[in-house]
């Protein structure tokens, strides 16, 4: 099966055949290739809508998260290829991996990127980019643009750092596509630059503090997002933008804490509809892993999974 057969249930919407259509794939080839196949599917079909952008946050929380699956990996891909389906918004175009013509006189300063920001230009910011991703120095000037405002449960450097790490898995033939990624983000809207207070704590006390934040308040979406931006920002490795979240992060979590319990987290990855809770159980193991965090935070994400309100009927548009 090519991979043009293995997507034509992807566009159809055809969520019911996306199953079979997996597992005939597989059948001919690779756990790395279904795994690759999928995972630019949700490049291509990415909108900076919620629903979207969690499904490609799935894709890379399902690579992450392989050995521990083993035979169960190919589960995990077949839900992460029905949610990105599922959140695929209508194309007006054709997907496409070419970049975008540019003249010598195509500007590729961070100004520039941060023009197209506020005007909310697309096209400009894809052309900026075009400009920029060969260069040495571009990860930093990407990343700190990304963490200059937090809007949005601070997203866009998290759908940054996972169009980066993604770029990085994908290949340099579809490189310029994923990093597209985290540019449509970050010109999707738009919110007041952060401004340090320097009041930053050290990363163990403050994913501590997060973590019991979370547990609290159930594992609550807004909560949780605190660890995956922390997270996020470690994984940048950039010492700039790790300082502003830290600082960002401490500002807006509570010091004080009562002791929440909220039971033992299962030692198996769920595998589910991940749009029920935008994947946030799913991300929450590999998040957990990555970090060597305090098992209360999946219990927390597991328990939002299992109680929390439903999010498959929100279009999140």
């Amino acid at each position: 099966m090519k991979v043009s057969e293995l997507y034509e249930p992807f566009i159809e919407r055809d969520l019911a055949a996306i199953p079979a259509a997996c597992r005939a794939f597989r059948a001919e080839h690779s756990s790395d290739d279904l795994f690759l196949a999928v995972a630019r599917f949700a490049v291509l079909a990415f909108a900076p809508s919620q629903h979207a952008k969690h499904a490609l946050l799935c894709c890379l929380a399902a690579h992450d998260l392989r050995d521990d699956l083993g035979d169960r990996f190919d589960d995990a891909l077949i839900e992460c290829a029905i949610y990105t389906a599922a959140s695929r918004q209508p194309w007006s175009e054709p997907p496409f991996l070419d970049l975008p013509p540019i003249d010598d006189e195509q500007r590729g300063d961070v100004d520039e990127f941060l023009a197209a920001i506020e005007t909310g230009d697309r096209l400009r910011g894809e052309r900026w980019l075009a400009k920029r991703f060969r260069d040495d120095d571009f990860a930093r000037d990407l990343f700190n643009v990304a963490a200059s405002d937090f809007e949005d449960l601070g997203h866009k450097l998290i759908i940054t750092n996972a169009a980066w790490r993604l770029a990085n898995i994908l290949g340099e033939k579809g490189r310029y596509a994923a990093l597209r990624v985290g540019v449509w983000e970050c010109v999707a809207y738009k919110g007041p630059r952060y401004e340090e207070e320097g009041v930053a704590l050290d990363v163990e006390t403050l994913l501590a503090r997060l973590v019991d934040d979370t547990v609290c308040e159930e594992g609550s979406m807004v909560s949780a997002h605190a660890v995956f931006l922390l997270d996020a920002a470690l994984e940048t490795g950039d010492e700039q933008v790790i300082r502003r979240v830290r600082d960002y992060l401490t500002n807006i979590t509570n010091e004080l804490h009562p002791q929440c319990d909220l039971g033992a987290a299962s030692d198996e990855i769920p595998i589910y509809r991940f749009a029920r809770d935008c994947g946030a159980s799913f991300k929450a193991r590999a998040v957990a892993k990555r970090r060597k965090l305090d098992r209360r935070f999946v219990a927390a994400a597991d328990w939002n999974r299992e109680h929390g309100t439903s999010l498959e009927d929100f279009s999140f548009a």
